[in-house]
């Protein structure tokens, strides 16, 4: 359970908001007591849904024809009641639209203490932050959430997402953004190029969990696949400033995929590390082997790295 301290702190910039302080409070002595938590959290639905609504409220615009999107201080994303963003925009668009884009170690840390944590952290020696310009990588797309957060810092983010559904839908993110700002690929990114199995989700998720890992429970289908070095010389690539990797516990092959593009273009990196209990390790370890000018910094749940 995230702490107190960060609980305030991140009250403070409007990140969790008085009731979900409440809620919080209320839950902590509940446990420390020794009440359930599914009773626990059968008390805080309502509030929930509340959350979810004050949320939408802020952020859903109408346009001219009538179609709901959302509006985050200009990255904007098409509006599904599938596609929520509330839980997604703490990590990828929170410290944009409430904190002026600023990525201070303690709020990283606090981030990642209540969500997964933001995709950007500037200290310990590093400034990992999409800046004008830059080319990035957004490997895990889901709806384009993070490529529409790049799209309106000024860079170009070619979004990987090899799921059907979930691509047409970062299509329709594309077509809401700045003119070639976003430009999807349907194929999901590894340590070779063809085909391979995806364990998808049901038809009524949201498609988070999608992944190239074997999964009980989920469909599998086939789906495109290439590597980043592939990908950066068959479309002419010269350079490539940033790689986010949000995809489910493939991140160490992405990482395989992509050793020439370290070595020679040294992109700023924002990866996941929570799927596997040694992503952090064999992460760290692949980084460093392909360019050991990079120092890297860990937190709970995500990786930060930039060559000095």
């Amino acid at each position: 359970m995230a702490s107190i301290g960060a609980t305030l702190r991140l009250w403070r910039i409007g990140v969790v908001d008085t009731p979900t302080i409440f809620w919080f409070a209320v839950r902590r002595a509940a446990l420390t007591v020794g009440v359930s938590p599914d009773r626990i959290g059968r008390l805080m639905l309502a509030n929930n849904h509340r959350k979810f609504a004050r949320f939408d409220r802020r952020w859903v615009r109408t346009g001219s024809d009538g179609a709901q999107y959302y509006d985050f201080k200009g990255a904007r994303l098409p509006f599904e009641e599938k596609y929520r963003m509330y839980k997604v925009f703490f990590d990828s668009l929170a410290v944009y639209c409430l904190n002026k884009d600023r990525y201070t170690p303690r709020l990283a840390h606090d981030l990642d203490e209540w969500f997964e944590g933001p995709y950007g952290y500037t200290g310990d020696g590093i400034d990992v932050r999409v800046e004008p310009g830059d080319v990035v990588i957004d490997a895990g797309a889901w709806i384009g959430d993070f490529s529409a957060y790049a799209a309106v810092r000024g860079a170009t983010s070619y979004a990987f997402e090899p799921t059907p559904e979930l691509f047409e839908m970062v299509c329709r993110t594309a077509a809401l953004n700045a003119d070639g700002a976003i430009v999807p690929v349907q194929k999901g990114l590894g340590d070779s190029a063809g085909e391979l199995g995806f364990s998808v989700c049901g038809l009524d998720q949201n498609g988070e969990g999608n992944t190239f890992l074997p999964h009980a429970g989920y469909d599998t289908i086939q789906v495109k696949i290439t590597t980043i070095d592939d990908f950066v010389r068959e479309q002419g690539l010269s350079r490539v400033d940033f790689i986010k990797a949000d995809i489910e516990g493939f991140e160490r092959n992405m990482l395989a995929g992509a050793r020439e593009t370290l070595q020679r273009f040294a992109p700023k990196l924002a990866l996941c590390t929570y799927h596997l209990p040694d992503d952090p390790q064999v992460m760290e370890r692949l980084i460093l082997e392909a360019n050991p000018r990079y120092r890297v910094v860990q937190l709970g749940k995500k990786l930060f790295a930039q060559a000095r």
